[in-house]
């Protein structure tokens, strides 16, 4: 056999080899990307649940007459039981006591506190937001 006529025995050879090998290949391909088209399909499908609208918050103001005091906070269930969260403001006109704080709608106990150790006397006081 001369060189032309071996190379024209492997040429069909390998076109016989390229042809066993195409339909497999493209066997694989379909069995793989046939999960992951389904997987994007489900994934499309599923709604994000709706989020809960939060309650929106009051502005409430709180005003204390306490003439003498050098400071004035209110100590409630919105804030913990906190004698210095929620600080109020000397108003210099009126001498009153006077802070604004956004609260969720509902009822609040609270009580003023003067010069940090002061609480009213009596019963707490309610604040219907």
């Amino acid at each position: 056999m001369t060189k032309n006529s071996k190379n024209a025995a492997e040429k069909p050879a390998a076109k016989k080899t390229a042809a066993v090998k195409a339909p497999k290949a493209a066997a694989k391909k379909a069995e793989t990307s046939a999960p992951a088209k389904e997987t994007k399909t489900v994934a499309k499908k599923v709604a994000k649940p709706a989020k809960a609208a939060a309650p929106k918050k009051v502005a409430v103001e709180f005003v204390a007459d306490c003439p003498l005091a050098t400071t004035v906070s209110v100590a409630g269930s919105f804030n913990d039981w906190a004698i210095d969260k929620n600080m109020l403001k000397k108003n210099k006109k009126t001498g009153l006591w006077a802070a604004k704080i956004s609260l969720v709608p509902g009822d609040y106990e609270y009580k003023f506190v003067c010069d940090g150790k002061n609480w009213d006397e009596g019963e707490n006081k309610i604040k219907h937001v």
